[in-house]
């Protein structure tokens, strides 16, 4: 077992996933902790006013949203419904950063009477915003969503509104014609480009609209998005074309433009690293049901599915520790370099291509890193999505229940 592997046994895994189907994600809140402190070591040693946005596309168990606004980090939305969860687990509004391309009236509304943030994303967003802030007796709270133009490898972001295009020049003086508005920075997003470098060109490029829109003057807020790579193990790593940068390159090309132009203490800088601070917060525990050979090449079957944890397609091999079943007795082991495929119907259902080690019918695969994008986003697809456990001493604790089939045909009428 690595440093990272659970602390428990086979059986105490094989029991878990008999009475949840076959496969549960576990939570480490201790790590996601652990990665806010590092994250935050590296940026306030740089530059004192620093803001970081939670993530709540990224993973929205409620335990880990309750914990980033005890850590006084911001709760990041892109929806309304977002929204609502943030009010509901007790996240203030003014602690609310409101992005993402579509608002409905009504969200911006709930928006706007809780004192949320608001970035706007288009022009025609800076319309809809300024007629509904003109209803407004309260100061309605403003960024601007930057779409910077830096070549991303040949590639055009449709977020965000253009410079060149003139479109970020009309937004601003529409916003800016309504006195209930009050525009309060920049903030920019994509990951096109995960380098330190290009962290370091976006926030140069923020500062110099900063300057020209807000005539030199310091403005509340840059907000320089997320992308951030965060904590992994080397052999992760060691799957990347360039090694990932780590939190202190980041904060090192991030902080040297902002503390040039403002000194230590100047605007507050804001990042929202979603996959920086959730990547290794999740584990994946699944079962090898069946072991085969096709030809030459070795298969296993397993309860597991590449679409809980693989939602973005990627060659990557997650890393994944083995815990052999005691009751196979060494039979039935083939591979090694066996293709490790999930439980559907789906030939491109392939968590893991050429594992190492044999493997056999019972035994238990724990794979790593997937605290990103994948309970979030786990479709009730042919089996409904699984649950999510934390360890804690002995005992599994419950965050999240696996939706039954009862629950799951409630929805329906028929």
């Amino acid at each position: 077992m690595d440093s990272h592997m659970l602390d428990c046994s086979w059986r105490d895994l094989a029991k878990l996933l008999d009475d949840n189907g076959g496969a549960v994600f576990i939570a480490h809140s201790d790590r996601f902790k652990a990665n806010v402190a590092a994250l935050r070591e590296a940026f306030e040693s740089r530059y004192r006013n620093i803001g970081i946005g939670y993530s709540y596309k990224t993973n929205h168990l409620p335990k880990l949203c309750i914990a980033a606004d005890e850590l006084g980090l911001y709760a990041e939305v892109v929806s309304g419904t977002e929204f609502e969860i943030a009010l509901a687990l007790g996240v203030t509004g003014e602690r609310i950063l409101f992005n993402g391309p579509v608002k409905a009236n009504s969200e911006l509304k709930a928006a706007f009477a809780h004192g949320a943030l608001v970035n706007v994303d288009s022009l025609s967003e800076a319309r809809q915003v300024a007629e509904l802030a003109s209803e407004q007796k309260r100061a309605v709270k403003v960024g601007l969503r930057c779409n910077l133009d830096l070549t991303w490898k040949d590639r055009e972001s449709r977020f965000g509104l253009s410079e060149t295009s003139g479109e970020l020049d009309e937004a601003w003086r529409i916003l800016n014609a309504v006195e209930s508005i009050s525009i309060e920075g920049l903030h920019c997003h994509t990951s096109f480009d995960r380098s330190a470098k290009s962290y370091g060109k976006r926030i140069a490029k923020l500062i110099e609209i900063a300057d020209r829109l807000f005539n030199e003057e310091a403005p509340r807020f840059l907000d320089i998005g997320g992308g951030l790579c965060g904590p992994m193990s080397a052999e992760l790593r060691e799957q990347f074309a360039t090694p990932p940068p780590t939190f202190e390159e980041y904060a090192e090309s991030i902080c040297d433009p902002i503390v040039r132009r403002y000194g230590a203490d100047g605007p507050e800088l804001i990042l929202e690293p979603g996959v920086g601070l959730l990547g290794n917060v999740f584990d994946y525990a699944y079962r090898v049901e069946h072991v085969k050979k096709i030809g030459s090449k070795f298969f296993a079957v397993t309860s597991g599915a590449s679409h809980h944890i693989k939602i973005v397609p990627n060659t990557f091999n997650l890393p994944t520790s083995l815990l052999k079943s005691p009751e196979t007795g060494g039979t039935g082991r083939v591979g090694a370099n066996v293709d490790i495929a999930g439980y559907t119907c789906l030939e491109h259902d392939v968590i893991y291509r050429d594992f190492a080690q044999a493997l056999a019918r019972g035994d238990i695969l724990v794979s790593k890193s997937v605290g990103a994008y994948s309970m979030v986003s786990s479709p009730d697809f042919i089996r409904t999505s699984p649950p999510v456990f934390e360890r804690s001493g002995s005992e599994w604790k419950e965050l999240r229940k696996k939706q039954s089939t009862i629950s799951y045909l409630s929805q329906f009428n028929w």
